[in-house]
């Protein structure tokens, strides 16, 4: 009499042999292909006769630098020659703006005062450049926040060479 069920959903039974599998495998495995970076990696030539146009493998190498005690701080400059079209008023008079820096969506809040000078500093001169540095923050959709942002405007050269 048959001791399995009638309805299986689709499992099926492992077989759990204890032959062990052929060796015979002609060479018609496939060499896995380890890949690292380009420093850690060495080009091994192929001699497998059954796989004559395959490219040569990338055998691992352990890599011997270690991670340096030299603290470094990464920090991110953005300069601007014109008021962000993309400005959202948040509580106290702060500001939230957004700015496509080569394709990098950068959110930046701005104090009311900070922005009192570039409101000005746009209507005062007729070319100006504001330099906006801060800290990478948290991820957005297609960019980042700018943690402690620090905002500096300056007039630009070109319309001072030309007065003088």
């Amino acid at each position: 009499m048959n001791n399995q069920p009638k309805l299986t959903l689709g499992l099926r039974r492992k077989n759990f042999s204890t032959e062990k599998p052929s060796k015979l495998t002609l060479g018609l495995r496939r060499k896995p292909m380890l890949m690292r970076s380009d420093n850690d990696t060495e080009l091994v030539k192929n001699d497998s006769p059954y796989e004559p146009f395959r490219s040569p493998l990338l055998v691992n190498r352990t890599s011997t630098v270690k991670i340096p005690k030299t603290q470094g701080r990464l920090e991110v400059n953005i300069k601007i020659t014109q008021l962000p079209n993309w400005v959202e008023s948040i509580k106290n008079g702060w500001r939230r703006v957004y700015i496509n820096a080569d394709g990098y969506l950068v959110q930046i809040k701005i104090r009311p005062k900070t922005w009192n000078k570039l409101l000005q500093a746009d209507a005062e001169y007729p070319e100006w450049i504001a330099t906006i540095t801060g800290k990478m923050g948290a991820k957005i959709k297609n960019g980042f926040e700018l943690a402690e942002p620090a905002i500096q405007v300056y007039e630009s050269q070109k319309t001072v060479k030309n007065e003088g």
